[in-house]
């Protein structure tokens, strides 16, 4: 009997340990009034009048500017371009001991194209033209030039018919009964007097263009002269 009562002892505590531990206090979440703070959801969103770090998506669309009151201003147009001007004839010089204006009339200042430029010149009209030793040159190129020169002592005429001369400069002897007047006539300085004939003597004539009647040279002799050697044509 001695032996039996501990072993009784030692099951009824081990029957007691398996038992959970009954209170009368009902568990902390359903007390009333419970001081700890209820657990806060991390997927709550935040309300809609927080401030957000990130700065919103920039809109695709360009936005419009209001329109102004004022009317844009109209940038004033650009000045015309000058009109092309049409490459024109050559200049040529013709000397004579003896230059005979027959009907002659001088008709005033005109414009000729000479190299693509305006120039001034001098216009003259006549019925016949007498040019003794007539040596006639104009540049045909660069460093060209084209002489035709007639027979020594003779007269090279211009006729019939109504002749139109474009000068830009003559210069010789105008010779009056005899007497000998050095002149030089350009569009600056145009002849002052207007006569139905005259003669000049050791003349040298620059023109840019020699209108109707027709040319006879005798023994004409048109050479191409060059910066490096002539050459002769018959």
């Amino acid at each position: 009997m001695m032996r039996t009562q501990p072993l009784a002892a030692v099951a009824m505590v081990a029957v007691l340990a398996l038992q959970p531990p009954s209170s009368t206090e009902p568990p902390p979440s359903s007390t009333p009034g419970s001081s700890s703070p209820a657990p806060t959801s991390t997927t709550s969103e935040p309300p809609a009048s927080s401030t957000s770090s990130t700065p919103p998506p920039a809109s695709s669309s360009v936005p419009t500017e209001p329109p102004s009151a004022e009317p844009p201003s109209t940038p004033p147009p650009p000045p015309p371009a000058p009109a092309p001007v049409a490459v024109g004839g050559r200049e040529w010089t013709l000397t004579a001991s003896r230059l005979d204006l027959g009907g002659l009339n001088y008709v005033g200042i005109g414009e000729a194209l000479v190299s693509g430029q305006l120039i001034k010149v001098l216009k003259f009209t006549a019925n016949d033209m007498k040019i003794k030793d007539l040596v006639q040159s104009g540049e045909i190129s660069p460093g060209v030039k084209l002489v035709t020169a007639a027979r020594p002592g003779s007269t090279s005429t211009v006729s019939p018919g109504r002749i139109e001369l474009y000068t830009v400069q003559l210069k010789g002897n105008l010779d009056l009964l005899g007497i000998k007047i050095p002149v030089d006539y350009t569009a600056a300085h145009p002849p002052p007097l207007n006569v139905p004939f005259v003669t000049f003597t050791e003349v040298t004539v620059r023109t840019t263009d020699l209108i109707g009647g027709t040319l006879k040279i005798p023994g004409a002799r048109i050479s191409v002269v060059s910066d490096q050697a002539p050459v002769e044509r018959r």
